[in-house]
This record gives structure tokens, sequence and C-alpha cells, in this order.
């Protein structure tokens, strides 16, 4: 039987205040590796969490704005202008609904970001203020397939499951990622800059990775790996 993966979907200040929406990549995504996408529509009453978590077999955290520093206990720095505390609050206590239900959750970008929330971690708010990188995490939009840097990956990992060697190629495009991971959650991938570009949990069941592997699972097969590892996971766990 076929997993119901649940997709957070938001009304976007950016596009149209009147649409519930998520990039077409991450349903194709999940469709791709064989689940069933479910939108789920972030709103105020959190009291609809349960229900969206029993509705659904795993769950996946798309991209999308910063994390509001103030959820994790910060004031926000000049370069953070675009939040959402609605779409913050929604998706930390969907993160913990699903891990007591022990269904597996996939953060991408602001997901990995958002899961390192919900479990006790912080973020570096903006990369070039607050860190000595001196590589790129932030690539045109408009060249979302192409690889952009390396990153080194954790013998033992998912991640090292799925690819089968110590150094990828990914793409980039944020200016926030972690700094202090979360307890329970070990690095599984840095960038040459030491970045934290991957996560898991101790049991695997909640992973993340900084990068967009939805914008190349097409030109780059290995990336739908990550896919199927969570529709593998959310069957396990029907």
């Amino acid at each position: 039987m076929q997993p119901k993966i649940g997709i957070s979907c938001f009304i976007s200040n950016k596009v149209n205040s009147n649409l519930f929406g998520v990039q077409a990549t991450y349903v194709n995504a999940v469709l791709a590796a064989g689940g069933i996408p479910v939108n789920l529509p972030v709103t105020d009453h959190l009291e609809y969490i349960k229900t969206y978590a029993d509705m659904i077999d795993g769950l996946l955290i798309p991209g999308g704005e910063d994390v509001n520093p103030l959820v994790y206990g910060e004031e926000p720095v000049m370069q953070v202008k675009y939040v959402n505390r609605t779409k913050d609050l929604f998706e930390i206590a969907l993160v913990k609904e699903m891990m007591a239900q022990g269904k597996p959750v996939f953060g991408i970008c602001r997901g990995h970001q958002v899961i390192n929330v919900a479990l006790g971690g912080t973020l570096v708010q903006d990369i070039p203020t607050q860190t000595d990188s001196k590589i790129s995490h932030l690539q045109a939009m408009e060249i979302r397939s192409e690889l952009t840097h390396s990153a080194k990956v954790e013998p033992g990992s998912i991640l090292h499951k799925i690819f089968g060697r110590d150094t990828i190629q990914v793409n980039t495009y944020h200016h926030q990622s972690v700094k202090t991971p979360a307890p329970g959650m070990k690095v599984t991938a840095w960038a040459p800059d030491g970045i934290i570009e991957a996560m898991e949990s101790e049991d695997g069941n909640v992973f993340s990775v900084q990068w967009h592997p939805e914008c190349l699972y097409e030109r780059y097969p290995e990336f739908a790996g990550l896919f199927r590892e969570l529709m593998e996971r959310a069957v396990k766990a029907k």
C-alpha cells in the first residue's frame, strides 16, 4: 500500500494571499518515490495537529521562509526579514506529534532548520555576517538543479547508505543554518566551511538536509534515495 506523505502548505504573502500552496517539485518527488502526497494547510488551530498526524504515514517539511528567531529565544538580526510565526508553530507541533506516533519526518532546507528548532536546537540567523564562511550558500534560484558545493558525509549514516561515498555535491540556497544541533540529533554532513548540511535522529526516523533534493533527483537520480527512504520508513510505520 502506498504511504500517505503529508506536506505542509501555506498562504504566501509573496504570491497570493488567498491561495494555499507548495512547490510542485516536492509533490512530484513524493509521487516519483511511490508515495501519495497530502497537502496539509498551515493553521493557527493547533488542536488539529493530532488529526493531521493521524491521517498520514510520513511527513515532509519543505523549504520556505526564515524560522523566526523568537521561537528559539533570540532577537532577529538585520538580515532576517521574512518570517511566518503561524507556520513555525504549526510545523514544530507537527514534528513533535509525528515523533510521538513513531512516524518518519524528512526536512528539506527550512524543514531541516524547523526540525532542529522543534527539538531544542538553535540556528545561525545569517551565514554571511555570523560566520567566517567563504563559500556561497545562495546560488541563483534560476539554476536549481545545478550542483554548487561539496559536502562531507558521515560513514554509517542514512546519507552514506544512500550515496555510498564520503563526499557528495549539492545545490544550495539559504542564508540560515543549524548552529547548535538539537539533543538526540547527530550531524551527518558538513560543507567545507563547517556549515551543517544534514542530520538524523538516533533511530533514523527523523532526518533532514539543508540542500534541495527535490530539484536534483530528475537530473541526478541518486538524490531520489532520500525520498525512497521516507517512503520505506512510512510503510513500516503504517
